[in-house]
């Protein structure tokens, strides 16, 4: 499929302007600057009930002026209007519903069901950045050794995806950085099809922190990351992101993803008593905030009348 025009779209909101919403990327000619084809990009959205934030997503998606795309919506049983916003660009995106599935069950089924050779994965609240597509193509063809790519991602609060910005993440991957923090994220990154031909997918029973541990398997498995700076993709903070609360869930996952990493034998020593080191300072932190949450509730439980 060849990326649509914004003329052909649905028109934008009467309040909404900009990208990607009366701006598009510049249409790209059928073949690459060397000759040849464009390689077929495929993204991936899970969606569950994000209505205000789905249509952003989906027209930067469809505008990136691309020859070549296959879009996937894996939906799990959205009641919030989302269906029919989908069903408005359906001549361009693949909807596939699928009730009660969480959202890494979401994202392998639509690894499975894509054919392109770049695979993105694009969060129904989150965005790309104008010409992020046409960077990809260029950096897979440029550097065959790689194989995951990834860019800039910009974090921003709510509706407001202008500077100044939470946060700009643009680094070299290392397992040090990795260990040190996220210096990589899914918003700006496309995996080639060879990773989910060697059947490496995200956990199922992960939740929070399945994209750290798929970034992890992926290192460990010896697949090269590449920094693209020229693509660039917004995150987005909001009061029913899954990031913006505490969860104990969350916590245990990334305990036993720690654990892991200090049996890690691919591993060096060094970076195995970092990882040590990360799981006792984690669980220092999530033991004071428990301590405080267990003190906060007894002081309301005190002052209250009896």
């Amino acid at each position: 499929m060849r990326c649509p025009t914004l003329a052909e779209l649905p028109k934008p909101p009467a309040e909404k302007s900009g990208w990607p919403w009366t701006e598009d990327s510049e249409r790209l000619p059928e073949a690459m600057p060397e000759g040849g084809c464009w390689p077929k990009i495929t993204v991936v959205t899970p969606h569950l009930n994000q209505r205000p934030f789905l249509e952003e997503t989906i027209r930067s998606i469809l505008l990136q002026g691309y020859p070549n795309l296959e879009y996937i919506l894996v939906d799990g049983g959205s009641t919030d209007g989302s269906l029919e916003l989908i069903d408005t660009y359906s001549s361009w995106v693949r909807c596939v519903v699928r009730e009660r599935e969480g959202q890494s069950a979401a994202l392998n089924r639509g690894f499975r069901m894509a054919t392109g050779e770049l695979i993105g994965w694009q969060n129904s609240d989150d965005f790309y950045g104008p010409d992020s597509f046409r960077q990809a193509a260029l950096a897979a063809a440029q550097q065959p050794e790689c194989a995951i790519f990834h860019g800039m991602v910009r974090g921003f609060q709510g509706q407001n995806s202008q500077p100044p910005w939470l946060f700009e993440n643009c680094q070299e991957f290392s397992r040090q950085k990795f260990l040190e923090g996220v210096c990589v994220m899914n918003q700006s990154m496309f995996f080639r099809r060879a990773i989910f031909g060697r059947g490496l997918f995200l956990r199922d029973d992960l939740h929070f922190v399945m994209d750290i541990d798929f970034f992890w398997r992926l290192s460990l498995e010896g697949f090269r990351y590449c920094m693209v700076p020229a693509m660039t993709a917004y995150y987005r903070q909001h009061e029913n992101a899954k990031s913006t609360s505490y969860n104990v869930r969350g916590d245990l996952e990334s305990y036993d993803l720690l654990r892991g990493l200090c049996r890690e034998k691919r591993l060096s020593p060094a970076l195995r008593r970092q990882a040590r080191q990360q799981l006792r300072a984690r669980f220092l932190r999530a033991f004071v905030a428990a301590r405080r949450t267990i003190l906060k509730k007894c002081a309301i439980e005190l002052i209250l009348p009896i």
